[in-house]
């Protein structure tokens, strides 16, 4: 793993955010994508974002909005929001999806370094990592160097030096070099729907021989996006929000 690699995660049937996202990334010398997972839920273009990531060819991890739209009932854990989200996808899931979401792993490692959807703690269910406790236990299950997630939608850097170490954090924010010891968990954020009060796409580039992250933040049409998720009868909320950042 010696080229750039591209992380994305939570496109969120997207496509505005996700075409704009795979065009800056052909724009750059990448070696990989690395999708993390959450390809559907709350906006319209399920069939869209699900057919340009499985063009990709690229690996692709399992998210907990892409398990719930295959479940026979969205599960009673998620709100208003993201169960209407889950019922638009599951219906628009054709069998060929549903079968290629059945296959996809929850977690991944390629040269040493994993990549996961959420919080290693636990291999049940999709806990978070929002405070330092929660990445304390993540970084418990953690044994590589360096670890990839994304579920939070909030692009961030945590870092523990050693087992019994403090847990310190930093907000993902442009280049940002990466300790060389201990164990270090980089958020790549959100491309379809951010929660940092930043409404671009957000996504990193993970660059090996510099040890750098860089977060990269990306334009795009949230108007056009917004009134398609309106147009489909989906939460105005839903909509709303990605003005936001939210």
């Amino acid at each position: 793993m010696q080229n750039a690699i591209a992380v994305i995660s939570d496109i969120h049937s997207n496509f505005e955010a996700l075409r704009a996202v795979l065009d800056d990334v052909r724009s750059l010398e990448v070696s990989q994508v690395v999708c993390l997972g959450d390809i559907v839920g709350y906006a319209s273009s399920v069939q869209a974002c699900m057919r340009a990531v499985r063009e990709l060819g690229c690996p692709v991890l399992l998210g907990n909005h892409d398990e719930a739209a295959c479940l026979p009932a969205p599960p009673p854990d998620f709100n208003d929001t993201a169960t209407a989200g889950i019922v638009f996808a599951a219906a628009r899931l054709n069998e060929s999806d549903r079968a290629w979401i059945a296959a996809l792993p929850r977690t991944l490692a390629i040269e040493g370094v994993v990549f996961t959807h959420a919080s290693l703690a636990s291999s049940f269910g999709w806990p978070y990592i929002i405070s330092p406790e929660d990445a304390r236990r993540h970084f418990s299950a953690q044994s590589s160097h360096i670890a990839f997630c994304g579920h939070t939608h909030k692009p961030m850097v945590w870092w523990q030096e050693s087992p019994a170490g403090q847990v310190t954090q930093r907000t993902g924010k442009e280049t940002m070099p990466l300790p060389p010891g201990g164990k270090v968990l980089v958020n790549v954020g959100a491309v379809g729907q951010p929660r940092d009060g930043d409404p671009r796409a957000c996504y990193v580039i993970y660059r090996p021989e510099q040890a750098t992250v860089e977060f990269r933040r990306i334009e795009y049409d949230i108007k056009r996006a917004k009134r398609k998720i309106i147009r489909a009868g989906l939460p105005r909320f839903t909509a709303q929000r990605l003005s936001l950042g939210r």
